[in-house]
């Protein structure tokens, strides 16, 4: 099997043989964002400013940087799917950021989980192909313990209220199949997202320090092989969740 070719060496292209551009401005922290509605509510108040960018076929990603309380903190939208998110947290960890807080949304396969509701995802169902490059075969894989008792514990002191969860992570959002959910309840994932397995794996290969969290968005109803927007249900501003990342930046920032 090509997933079971796990290799602990250097690759043939490495992050750090990209070119990096003298003027960019690198914080010790950058919150990563999979709704880009954030980053657009920041621009349109003035509270960012460019601090410098990733280039691809694509175009360039821009991060900006965000100043708090004498600190500075950069800000930019994550890339959805295992694959981009993982390459774009390769090139900005050999630009010089050290703590990555990365927040979006999740799907529910558990119905008693209700919309808006904080998930830290302590483990994930590895059904994407980006993670089996980063560990060795398995079908699932742990947010790093110490990572996530710290994470906890900002959430705790600050009254965040919130859930430990098993996602599970797929490639294919199109091909979430009633009889996939049922399996994938049976193994014990809560929540479904498309990049927290191959994030785990990453940040234990390149021992990186990553902070990650979901919010619950729709349901995947797989009783009446239906999906549900939850629009109705999903109350919560998107810059509430950006206020959680920030009190996680200010907290990294003290210790």
């Amino acid at each position: 099997m090509l997933l079971e070719e796990f290799e602990d060496v250097a690759g043939v292209i490495e992050p750090t043989d990209r070119k990096v551009i003298a003027k960019e401005e690198i914080c010790k922290t950058i919150i990563l964002s999979f709704n880009g509605e954030i980053l657009k509510c920041l621009i349109e108040s003035e509270e960012v400013y460019p601090g410098g960018c990733l280039k691809n076929l694509n175009g360039q990603f821009l991060w900006y940087v965000y100043k708090c309380d004498g600190n500075q903190v950069a800000v930019m939208t994550a890339l959805i799917g295992a694959p981009s998110m993982i390459g774009q947290l390769e090139e900005l960890a050999a630009r010089g950021f050290k703590n990555f807080i990365i927040l979006g949304s999740c799907g529910v396969l558990d119905r008693s989980i209700e919309a808006d509701k904080i998930i830290l995802p302590a483990a994930a169902l590895r059904d994407e192909g980006t993670s089996y490059h980063y560990a060795p075969p398995g079908d699932e894989i742990a947010y790093d313990e110490p990572l996530l008792i710290q994470l906890e514990a900002i959430f705790d002191k600050h009254d965040i209220e919130h859930i430990r969860a098993k996602s599970w992570t797929t490639d294919a959002f199109y091909r979430e199949t009633p009889d996939k959910v049922k399996r994938r309840l049976t193994a014990g994932a809560q929540v479904v997202d498309m990049e927290a397995s191959a994030i785990m794996a990453w940040s234990q290969f390149r021992k990186t320090k990553v902070y990650q969290f979901f919010y619950t968005a729709d349901y995947v109803n797989h009783h009446n092989q239906t999906w549900d927007a939850r629009h109705n249900e999903r109350k919560a501003d998107v810059m509430t969740f950006f206020t959680i990342a920030l009190t996680i930046a200010k907290e990294l920032e003290r210790n």
